[in-house]
């Protein structure tokens, strides 16, 4: 097996300095808050540091921390008392609610749905890419952070190497992403609607009725509801939308986000028209030196289940593209579950525990 080179990279949370911080978890019972708290139990952070809510149905339910135990309480006004970072994956609809109340109450949000994440004024971060974007949030002083869409997330992480390199004239993706970004239900029914169709016949049996169907044995070309003027779903709406933001440049994004048989692990097709000529062993240099980013060799291509649990933005298949003059082509993937989601919101975190620490002198 041919191995991509490694650089270091990862987040600590267990010094001295950061032992006073206190987090809770918004979702703790959900795919992406179970990860949340995973990674902070990894980063070094207590179970006495940690709070893990959820809506009153979940309430009392207990959710692992490491060889510890958490009990889920309901979230209410006074769960953020004494909170100083929260991180939030319990949909859009709980966001809006608890997030606002949270900020008030002195909490720095890092929000993994999309409530607010073109709002004017909340930055949308990707360590790797903008962490600048934070400015002056600092801990004890309340706000709100939106962390970007799992997609756009691996897709900027790559982008912003070439954009370094030699700008960015457009970008043209097609994506093709997990059943985990649906959720843990969603993989459920995939799990099933897949065991139904090897015992109806495999691969060759009939698809179930329905545009919206899970695709066991299938492929899905639509996340997301479309657009009625102009076809594009909101996943790919969210692609074209976010990706300027975070990289701070109006640059044109054009996408088609399909749904694909995985369990973990999305992955991109991705051709990038830059404005200045940047060679294939270039831009292999220059992704294999950035931080957070792994390459891979062209005859051993990454693919999502080799990259399930880990971290890293991975990137194979670097060529030119036929007919642009300054074209390239890259296979982009990553786990949706990390650095997609949760990983992110714990990077985030570690770098306004950073910065407070630095501006307190500490």
């Amino acid at each position: 097996m041919t191995h991509p080179s490694t650089k270091p990279h990862q987040v600590d949370l267990s010094s001295a300095d950061h032992a006073s911080v206190r987090y809770a978890v918004l979702g703790a019972t959900g795919l992406v808050g179970g990860h949340m708290l995973a990674l902070l139990h990894r980063a070094g952070v207590q179970p006495d540091q940690v709070v893990a809510l959820a809506s009153e149905r979940s309430a009392g339910r207990e959710v692992a921390f490491g060889d510890a135990v958490l009990t889920v309480q309901a979230v209410s006004r006074d769960a953020f008392e004494g909170i100083d970072i929260v991180l939030a994956s319990a949909g859009g609809d709980r966001s809006r609610e608890w997030l606002p109340i949270a900020r008030d109450a002195g909490c720095v949000c890092i929000d993994n749905s999309s409530a607010f994440r073109m709002d004017e004024g909340i930055p949308l971060v990707v360590p790797e890419v903008n962490a600048d974007a934070l400015g002056g949030i600092e801990i004890g002083k309340g706000a709100i952070i939106a962390n970007p869409n799992c997609s756009t997330i691996q897709l900027v992480v790559a982008l912003d190497v070439i954009r370094r390199a030699a700008g960015l004239e457009r970008v043209v993706v097609s994506t093709y992403q997990s059943i985990s970004g649906a959720g843990l239900r969603t993989m459920e029914e995939f799990r099933e609607a897949s065991v139904v169709r090897i015992e109806s016949g495999g691969a060759n049996a009939p698809a179930p009725d329905g545009p919206r169907r899970v695709p066991a044995f299938d492929v899905l070309p639509l996340i997301g509801d479309p657009d009625p003027a102009t076809g594009e779903t909101s996943e790919e709406t969210k692609m074209v939308q976010e990706t300027p933001k975070i990289l701070g440049e109006a640059v044109p994004v054009d996408v088609t986000c399909v749904r694909v048989p995985v369990f973990i692990g999305h992955a991109e097709s991705v051709l990038v028209e830059t404005k200045r000529a940047l060679s294939v062993d270039e831009a292999r240099e220059a992704l294999a030196a950035a931080p957070g980013v792994k390459v891979w060799s062209d005859d051993d291509p990454v693919t999502p289940a080799r990259v399930a649990g880990d971290d890293d933005v991975h990137v194979s298949r670097i060529r030119r593209a036929n007919g642009f003059e300054n074209g390239l082509h890259m296979w982009v993937v990553a786990d949706n579950l990390r650095k997609g989601a949760a990983w992110n919101a714990v990077q985030i975190a570690a770098e306004v525990v950073h910065r407070s620490k630095a501006k307190a002198g500490v």
